[in-house]
């Protein structure tokens, strides 16, 4: 890939400013010429090389192409120059090969060839031409027009710094303060075990990717088959009725009813998720055991149940109702705007694991609503309510999943493991 050429450019552009000189030449005119064009009479000049250049002179043709070049004398034409150029370094002409070597660099009347502008800086270079020798180091520094080589250029920066090339020198002692004693092996070999790795590093956290996207997949799934088992149950529930007639049942949530097809699935989801507290404790850990009941407070006879059996199921049908209600109130508060009271609401719920709570409040920590934002806090919800079978919780935690990057997802993992681990030692106590 060929490199910018930023660094390149003010090098050469001083190279073709450089004054033009006369060679041992005993042609008058020739002489005359750069008499002219040291006055500044380039239109002069111009009259009294063409004819020189034309007849194969390269001195001539050099210099002409010059004033084509900057316009001096004539019209500017860089097609011209650099025709001009070529000729005369086809003669070889080290001032014609470094300047027509620029031209191809930089596109000035002739399309760029970095690697034909490479040929011709080499000829000159190898004549001993130390700004020659400085370019062309300083392309295989940069691997332009030829394979980046930096053993090369230094010793291409060394032939030109030992002309007095203040350019060199700088460029070599860059390359000298970059390469240890050893010629950078040490670097080399360091660069390549970095490389593996980065590339087992690489590999590891796709395998950490694939996993955690393998429990999200699990999760879905295992949401899905609930949901699936679900629909299994109403269509054999609608194969009894077409047998004996509908069943009709009625149960009061909330206090009131609400025609809402949104409200009503949330009112679903919640009770249960009520259901689900009764038999299991929050983000799947396993249930509490119940004490032995006391044999001196007398046990149920002939079939019957225990004092107070009664009553501690209806104890726990009215807080199960609560609990729906207060999820109805949180998502009522959250659709008209009022995140804070439904903040308020859902924190209490989603802290004792109740999924539709926890799908809810997992929503605004995402959103920033009511909440700061937080999509770690939101991961750990979801990822807890999907495990208790919510199959929008789960929804939500693939697509929260996809989005982040493979260290955000792996911090959200732990941060969700913190949490688990911190409510069983909670439970413990």
């Amino acid at each position: 890939m060929t490199k910018p050429l930023s660094a390149l450019t003010f090098a050469l552009a001083l190279a073709m400013a450089g004054t033009l000189t006369a060679t041992a030449q005993d042609d008058d005119a020739f002489s005359r010429g750069v008499a002219a064009y040291e006055k500044g009479e380039y239109t002069v000049a111009a009259e009294l090389w063409t004819p020189l250049a034309e007849d194969g002179a390269p001195e001539a043709q050099r210099n002409l192409a010059q004033l084509y070049r900057l316009g001096l004398g004539v019209e500017r034409d860089n097609a011209r120059a650099y025709e001009l150029y070529t000729a005369a370094a086809e003669q070889n002409s080290v001032e014609a090969q470094v300047n027509a070597a620029f031209l191809l660099l930089t596109g000035e009347g002739v399309s760029k060839d970095p690697k034909q502008a490479a040929l011709w800086f080499a000829k000159a270079a190898d004549q001993g031409d130390a700004l020659a020798q400085f370019n062309l180091g300083l392309m295989y520094e940069k691997g332009v027009g030829v394979p980046q080589d930096r053993d090369t250029a230094r010793e291409l920066y060394q032939l030109s710094a030992n002309q007095g090339q203040k350019r060199a020198l700088a460029r070599l002692d860059a390359i000298e303060d970059d390469l240890p004693p050893d010629g950078g092996g040490n670097a080399r070999r360091e660069r390549e075990e970095a490389k593996a790795r980065n590339e087992e590093r690489k590999a590891t956290d796709d395998r950490e990717r694939k996993r955690q996207q393998e429990d999200v997949k699990r999760v879905t799934e295992r949401a899905q088959a609930e949901k699936d088992a679900e629909e299994e149950t109403k269509i054999e529930k609608r194969r009894a009725e077409a047998k004996t007639g509908p069943i009709l049942i009625i149960e009061k949530v909330g206090g009131k009813t609400d025609d809402t097809d949104e409200t009503a699935e949330t009112a679903r989801n919640a009770e249960q998720a009520a259901l689900a507290e009764t038999r299991q404790a929050p983000n799947g850990t396993p249930p509490v055991r119940r004490k032995p009941a006391n044999r001196g407070t007398a046990a149920a006879t002939d079939g019957g149940t225990a004092p107070g059996a009664a009553l501690r199921t209806t104890a726990s049908d009215r807080s199960r109702s609560v609990r729906i209600r207060q999820v109805k109130d949180a998502e009522t508060a959250y659709r008209r705007g009022d995140f804070r009271t439904s903040a308020r609401l859902l924190m209490p719920l989603a802290q004792s694991g109740m999924p539709a709570a926890q799908f809810w409040l997992g929503r605004m920590f995402n959103r920033g609503e009511g909440v700061q934002l937080d999509r770690y806090e939101a991961y750990s919800l979801w990822r807890s309510a999907a495990a208790s079978g919510s199959e929008q919780a789960a929804t939500a935690l693939a697509n929260l999943s996809n989005r982040l990057g493979q260290e955000e997802l792996n911090r959200a993992e732990s941060y969700h493991q913190r949490k688990l681990q911190l409510l069983a030692q909670q439970q413990a106590q």
